[in-house]
């Protein structure tokens, strides 16, 4: 199913990627400021004033064997500070669900670390906790579970996955710096078989890996022909152990031009400005809106604290925005305001490890 709308208002059309070459240097007023009022003008067009909330919860952590240089959860790396466990029972990934749900999530999102999802006994319990968020919420269920395949994408969806994400990362041309434990094109791959099972597919990336301006559109370009229903944004938050700990992060100049750009290049996806924001954007993470986004993280992210629901829930409604409510309105947990109190519902890891982060802050 998709939530995207994939047909366009009059006098809407993708800009070309030789426009958006030189559209993606434009980080210095008057032009970013420019650049910025044109991408929101379509975002207002074609989404509205709603803006979704994606919530995760980080269902099966650390131990993996890839090599992927942003990520603090890869067994090559000493010294991240990630937790490790292994997979959560579906009573607690239902839990999580309601607790996003509770702080304005629409979506929901299971990830899990590795190269992919394949053990049964780990397909059976995300399974049975498919099962579980559909009958006890009303947000739309995805997951993120690395390469995956087609036949254990179709017993998923089955069990009632309405969404698959999967991130391309960076540009083909910069993959190489990123990851050397699996190519390019295993990532096309596991999306294109998300698409043709029918899943609504979420694919982006990650900016600041040290790519170029130019290859952050060479990402988008891939992305729109990829065709996503949704397109995440993150920015590099340097994780401590990484091969990219000591990068430093892009402006937010930088930033705030790559979502224009992203949302002119690709005006019908949803937009999503995610992990990072806070790092990269500051003071300034209240702009992504009017930069093209519609939409963003509640909650934690998957070894890094995020931002109170309240005070995302603030910055949303403070530009004029609304959260975007589920497909079922009327029976949407959230009415108005982020829940009070915290979401504990993490268990232990293995006797000496980390705890894991709570859904919420």
């Amino acid at each position: 199913m998709s939530t995207a709308p994939r047909s366009l208002p009059p006098g809407i059309e993708p800009i070309s990627s030789d426009e958006a070459r030189r559209l993606i240097r434009c980080t210095t007023e008057p032009e970013l400021a420019v650049l910025m009022g044109r991408a929101r003008a379509v975002r207002q067009a074609v989404h509205g004033n709603q803006v979704s909330l994606c919530g995760i919860t980080n269902a099966r952590s650390g131990d993996c064997a890839e090599d992927c240089a942003f990520c603090s959860q890869s067994a090559r790396f000493e010294g991240t500070g990630a937790p490790v466990y292994a997979m959560r029972e579906p009573r607690e990934i239902a839990d999580h669900a309601r607790a996003a749900e509770a702080a304005g999530a629409r979506e929901f999102s299971v990830v899990t670390s590795g190269t992919r999802l394949a053990r049964e006994a780990d397909l059976r319990r995300l399974e049975e906790a498919l099962r579980l968020v559909a009958e006890e919420s009303t947000v739309m269920r995805c997951a993120s579970l690395g390469l995956m395949r087609k036949p254990e994408l179709a017993r998923l969806k089955a069990a009632g996955l309405q969404s698959f994400h999967h991130n391309l990362e960076s540009a083909r041309s910069h993959f190489g710096n990123v990851c050397s434990t699996h190519t390019f094109d295993e990532q096309l791959e596991t999306v294109r078989a998300a698409k043709e099972l029918g899943l609504n597919l979420c694919c982006g990336g990650i900016l600041g890996m040290g790519e170029t301006p130019e290859q952050r559109v060479e990402l988008a370009e891939t992305l729109r022909e990829v065709d996503p229903d949704c397109v995440p944004l993150n920015f590099l938050d340097p994780r401590p152990g990484t091969p990219l700990a000591g990068l430093h992060a892009i402006t937010a100049e930088e930033c705030l031009a790559a979502i224009a750009v992203f949302r002119l290049m690709m005006p019908a996806a949803h937009l999503f400005a995610m992990g990072g924001r806070e790092v990269n954007l500051g003071d300034r993470q209240h702009l992504v809106f009017a930069a093209g986004a519609d939409g963003t993280m509640v909650g934690n992210y998957l070894t890094s604290a995020g931002t109170a629901p309240s005070e995302v829930v603030a910055m949303i409604r403070a530009q004029g925005l609304e959260p975007r409510p589920t497909a079922e309105p009327e029976r949407w947990a959230f009415h108005g305001e982020a829940p009070a109190g915290e979401a504990r519902w993490n268990r232990s890891a293995a006797a000496g490890d980390r705890r894991a982060l709570p859904v919420l802050p």
